[in-house]
């Protein structure tokens, strides 16, 4: 597993007592998922593709395909929580995304959960 070191990038922040008007915003979340891969200077081939959950469990879906990985986003409008994934082949500025993250949705730091997969 040690030839993984330095070929994978991933982190998740998972955020919750969110904001149910911006968590249910099209817009915004296309325009953070576009901002997210301009910070990771990574070229966008497929996407952003933003779906409408269904009544039953409200939110939004959104996911691009970029050069060297995914960039996902789940909103749950009803539970007031998100959740963005950022996976790379390619050395991305983590905190950049975090901070960037906390800022476009109006997360309070308190409620939010980061995680980096650390591979050996």
């Amino acid at each position: 597993m040690s030839e993984l070191k330095g070929r994978r990038f991933h982190i998740i922040v998972d955020a919750y007592n969110c904001n149910e008007q911006i968590l249910d915003d099209k817009k915004n979340l296309e325009e953070a998922i576009r901002e997210i891969a301009k910070l990771c200077d990574m070229s966008i081939l497929y996407g952003p593709v933003i779906i409408q959950g269904e009544p039953y469990n409200p939110g939004l879906t959104g996911f691009t395909i970029i050069d060297f990985s995914h960039i996902s986003i789940h909103t749950f409008t009803k539970e007031k929580e998100m959740c963005v994934d950022v996976f790379s082949c390619k050395k991305y500025d983590n905190e950049q995304v975090k901070n960037y993250v906390i800022e476009k949705f109006k997360l309070d730091k308190k409620f939010v959960k980061y995680i980096e997969v650390k591979y050996p």
